[in-house]
Order: structure tokens, then C-alpha cells, then sequence
């Protein structure tokens, strides 16, 4: 069968990962699995929630699952622990494989989202098979949790972003610090009071991913800010058409040489130590 032997070699190399994910956890003493909404969300401080509906969400700010009925299945970032033999290990590879043979896999998955994090309901192993295949973005119905308003940093530039996403549709577009977006915005060619439209968005994300790799090559998860944050200390001294037409590595040698700039912008995380191993 197509894919077959892919399939289930990149499950045997993530299984693995997942079983290192946790022996190192184990080790220092410190949890692997993945982060449970239900344990980290305050009843209290939860304003309301809001039925988006079925959009696109970044596959790098799934975090976590809604329950723990199947935290012993992952490690952390949706690594899969259970053995090559299993029934779980199968519909694993069978999903694999159709991902890779652009099989239409129209169900979208179910997560809610609280603070920019994404939480699965539904559709677990799915999220581990795109994020083993480095997948962007995924389709979800998406229900969102909203915090009751205060003036914590953290919840005002949420609140931020809520207005952002209600004009441009993207969660891309998220900063960690207040009163940036409009800036962002502008340097991308857009007024801030611009409503984008399908073209819009496909224009954007197609430049995006180089952006994220960048990232990711120059911190390896280290750096607790958002892309948009460090693409922004690029627009200092660069347009966005000069910064569109780099590559990633590029683009990853140059968040190096502005790691200064980029730490002040959030001091109180300046450095955090991964939750998993990169997929190989």
C-alpha cells in the first residue's frame, strides 16, 4: 500500500521520541504529558464562550487536550506513547497515509481555545499525525473561552488579539505585548481598520511559514514569544517585501543577531526549556 512503510517508520521514530520525552521527564522530575485545560482554566475568571465555528488554526498552539480520559496515550505535544503494535498505532499509520495521499479529510477537529492555546475535544490523533508531519494548520470547529477582562498584561493583549482576529480571521496575528498590532498591520500594507477577505488571508499565510521555521531553527522552542513578536523586531530595519523574499535560515540568523531586542519582550520568560524533542 502507498505511504505504508513511511507510515509506520515515522510512528516508530515518534514513539520513541515520546518514550525519551518521558524518561527525561521522569528523570527531572517534571510532568511530560500534555497540559489539561481543565486544570489550568479558573471557573471563576471564564467571561463567556463563543462558538467560532469551523476555522483554520496554527498546528503549533494545539497545547493540549479538554479532559484527561487520554493523557496516558501522549507525551507531551501530542507525542504518541503507545506501542507499534496496537490497534491505536494502526488507525495512526492508516491517518498518516492519507494525509500524505491527499486524502479529503473533511471532519475538522473539535478544541477550545482559551488565552490563544488551542485544547482538543476530538480528533487527538489526528492533531498528533499533522504535527508529525509539520503541518501548519488543521481545520476546527473551535469554541472559545473567554477571561474575564482585567489589566494583567496577559489579558489585555488577549483582548487585543480578540479585536485583531475579529477583522483579519488569523491567530497568527497575536503579540505578547499591548499596542502592537496596528503597527504590524501597517507594515504589512494594511490599515489596522481593514475587514480581510479570503485573499487576504491566503496571502498572508503563504509568506508565513518561513517566519515560523525561523523561529523555531534560532530558539528551538526557547523563546517564549510569539512569531508575529519577532517578525515585528525584523520590520525595525527591514519592509516586509525584503523579508518575504529570505529564506527561513536567513530569516533565523538574523532573529539570532536580534535576540536582545527580542528577550526584553517578555523578560518574565525569556527562556523556558522545551516541552518535547523535535520530530526528526
Amino acid at each position: 500500500m502507498r505511504f505504508q512503510k513511511e507510515a509506520w517508520e515515522r510512528y516508530s521514530v515518534v514513539q520513541n521520541q515520546a518514550k525519551r520525552v518521558v524518561g527525561k521527564g521522569t528523570f527531572n522530575g517534571k510532568d511530560a504529558a500534555l497540559p489539561v485545560l481543565e486544570t489550568v482554566l479558573d471557573q471563576n475568571k471564564v467571561a463567556c464562550e463563543v462558538d467560532l465555528g469551523v476555522v483554520d488554526i496554527p498546528v503549533n498552539q494545539i497545547v493540549g487536550i479538554a479532559s484527561d480520559s487520554d493523557r496516558d496515550i501522549y507525551a507531551s505535544d501530542f507525542l504518541p506513547l503507545l506501542s507499534i503494535k496496537s490497534e491505536y498505532a494502526e488507525q495512526w499509520t492508516q491517518l498518516f497515509m492519507e494525509h500524505l495521499s491527499d486524502a479529503d479529510l473533511a471532519n475538522p477537529i473539535r478544541a477550545y481555545e482559551y488565552l490563544g492555546k488551542f485544547y482538543v475535544v476530538d480528533g487527538k490523533k489526528r492533531v498528533s499525525v499533522v504535527k508529525a508531519l509539520g503541518s501548519m494548520t488543521i481545520k476546527a470547529c473551535v469554541t472559545r473561552i473567554m477571561p474575564v477582562e482585567t489589566d494583567e498584561p496577559l489579558i489585555q493583549s488577549y483582548y487585543e488579539f480578540v479585536k485583531t482576529y475579529e477583522k483579519t480571521g488569523l491567530y497568527q496575528i497575536a503579540f505578547s505585548q499591548v499596542g502592537q498590532t496596528d503597527r504590524f498591520l501597517e507594515a504589512l500594507g494594511y490599515n489596522p481598520d481593514h475587514v480581510w477577505n479570503e485573499s487576504d488571508r491566503y496571502s498572508f499565510m503563504f509568506h508565513w511559514y518561513p517566519f515560523v521555521r525561523a523561529l523555531e531553527v534560532a530558539f528551538d522552542g526557547l523563546l517564549n514569544i510569539t512569531t508575529a513578536d519577532a517578525v515585528l523586531v525584523l520590520l525595525k530595519n527591514h519592509s516586509i517585501d525584503e523579508l518575504r523574499k529570505l529564506p527561513s535560515w536567513t530569516l533565523a540568523e538574523m532573529l539570532q543577531d536580534a535576540r536582545i531586542d527580542l528577550y526584553q519582550i517578555n523578560p518574565c520568560y525569556q527562556t523556558r526549556e522545551p516541552f518535547y524533542e523535535k520530530a526528526s
